[in-house]
């Protein structure tokens, strides 16, 4: 199964909400190492659209039970799911991911 999604950053808000509503506990740590607000948005933004590409392809829609993290070169990875492979991108207002499970 694939699932795909794409975001539009201005439509992203650093709410504690929102942020607790899309980010696990690791996530959140990832969150607040980005520096400015530009750097979060894209962050937030990218794994806002990780999720939905997870939901897409899984039909789960338990955003806590997937944490998209970032092995040591950047590279993003599912912690504890690595039958789903996945890529992020941002770029020009927008944030898309794809995921695919194997």
């Amino acid at each position: 199964m694939i699932g795909i999604d794409i975001v539009d950053l201005s439509r992203i808000t650093l709410t504690d909400s929102f942020i607790r509503f899309i980010l696990t506990d690791s996530e959140q740590a990832e969150f607040e190492n980005r520096k400015t607000d530009k750097r979060r948005i894209e962050y937030l933004g990218g794994r806002f659209a990780a999720k939905e590409a997870i939901f897409k392809a899984t039909h789960d829609k338990n955003y806590l039970k997937y944490s998209v993290l970032n092995n040591t070169d950047g590279t993003p990875y599912i912690k504890d799911h690595p039958e789903i492979s996945i890529s992020i991108t941002h770029d020009g207002g927008i944030a898309a991911a794809i995921v695919m499970i194997t």
